[in-house]
């Protein structure tokens, strides 16, 4: 038996096991209440130090029994393993290219047929665009294609059409956020820039993040952070209705490309902000969810955004952090998801009230769960606390295409951020199984 964790009215042990090529361990019950955590397995011990980085990349699917997962390991080695979940056997780790340093990380969907499409660095590309051969098959990929202009950071989704939707930042100095589709047996489409920052220039970035849901509707969320000064002061959202010719705000009011900062998609904005925002996910009604980490407040904190067809609504989410982890609050923003009974998980990073430090060791992975579309939450450790090494980099399971999702699986990085973009050492890469709470 190792270490006690304590979740909001949750109590259990894990049993570490090491079975093969994958340690694991099991939550048990100490106390009648159920674990959220079932299942937290070890795929690599050579992980990148942005191992399952950034939030606007999808890295986990589930197709019928099988999950796929894709992370960059050390130093930029993109890998892909597949899970049996009947059976509870991983596949060998499958090694589909290589990036250039930690910035190279994937992003994959799936389409209709159940072919697995992937995207890849290296940083700056163009990226590396590859499929697999056979459906629900990660064994063997197609030959390498280039998309993107100096591209980093994607996030790709494949509509129910089998169109695939790719967001990056790219473009000339100073990066805008850039969009290209591919139709199905078609090319990948010239690129065209959806968000300007408008800075002078120097560095940009933007967490761009797609969404699609079944009518073939896109969902862009993204923030703006540069230089000038240095701060994430813009959290916007855009949609398209015509595969990304023509984008919209929530209210649906068509705007000129490139939005600017002076567009009104944005739901914060302030030059005294600094804000990232999450991925985007919908919620069985087609709302658009997204949370912000404001990373200049004192403690740190995080918003829960969601539009309910008319305005955006706000749920401050320290208060949930703090009740369940006294003395922490947030460090990052994460990821978040809707499972196929409408209840919302969102993946979340805590840390120092007073900041801490980019991938400092106190850094800790927490869920919470959510029955009410956010009104109340659940929450729990994802992995047991080690003061030493921060638990980062969360990128919880997604829905390819429209389909939607039964209870998720995530994967976590535990090891430090290294110093560049090629420094430090390696890292584990988890996957963690969720209890299923019709079980």
């Amino acid at each position: 038996m190792s270490c006690l964790r304590e979740c909001r009215r949750l109590d259990y042990r894990r049993l570490r096991l090491s079975v093969g090529a994958v340690a694991w361990s099991v939550a048990i019950s100490l106390t009648g209440g159920e674990a959220m955590v079932t299942r937290d397995e070890t795929i690599s011990r050579n992980g990148s130090t942005r191992a399952t980085a950034y939030a606007m990349s999808c890295k986990v699917i589930t197709a019928g029994n099988t999950t796929f997962v894709a992370w960059l390991d050390h130093v930029a080695d993109i890998q892909v393993r597949s899970l049996n979940r009947e059976t509870g056997v991983w596949s060998e780790t499958v090694l589909v290219g290589k990036g250039v340093d930690n910035h190279s990380g994937p992003a994959i969907t799936m389409d209709s047929r159940g072919h697995l499409h992937i995207v890849y660095g290296p940083h700056h590309g163009p990226f590396n665009f590859q499929t697999t051969q056979r459906p629900h098959d990660v064994s063997a990929w197609s030959p390498v294609e280039e998309v993107g202009v100096f591209a980093t950071y994607p996030s790709l989704v494949c509509g129910p059409d089998d169109t695939l939707h790719l967001t990056y930042r790219g473009g000339d100095m100073p990066r805008r956020l850039m969009y290209q589709r591919r139709p199905k047996g078609g090319n990948w489409s010239d690129p065209v820039e959806v968000v300007d920052s408008k800075a002078p220039s120097g560095y940009t970035q933007y967490g761009n993040a797609l969404a699609v849901d079944a009518a073939n509707t896109l969902h862009l969320v993204f923030h703006i952070y540069d230089r000038h000064p240095a701060g994430g002061k813009a959290a916007g959202y855009l949609t398209s209705t015509d595969a990304g010719r023509t984008w919209q705000t929530a209210e649906g009011v068509r705007v000129a490309l490139p939005a600017t900062p002076g567009t009104p998609c944005f739901f914060a904005q302030s030059p005294e902000l600094d804000m990232r925002t999450s991925n985007v996910a919908l919620s069985p009604q087609g709302r658009p969810f997204v949370f912000t980490s404001h990373l200049k407040q004192r403690p740190p904190g995080a918003t829960l955004w969601s539009h309910d067809g008319t305005a955006w609504r706000r749920r401050d989410l320290l208060p949930e952090i703090s009740k369940a982890f006294p003395e922490r609050a947030v460090a990052m923003h994460g990821t978040l998801t809707f499972d196929t009974s409408g209840r919302l998980y969102l993946a979340i990073v805590t840390g120092s009230p007073s900041g801490g430090g980019w991938g400092s060791p106190s850094w800790e992975a927490a869920l919470l769960v959510s029955d009410d579309q956010g009104q109340t939450f659940e929450t729990c450790a994802l992995a047991d606390a080690n003061p030493q090494v921060p638990a980062w980099l969360l990128n919880v399971e997604r829905p390819y295409s429209h389909r939607p999702i039964d209870t998720p699986m995530l994967l976590y990085t535990r090891g430090g951020p290294g110093k560049g973009c090629t420094g430090g050492d390696c890292t584990t890469v988890h996957a963690v199984t969720l209890r299923d709470p019709e079980e």
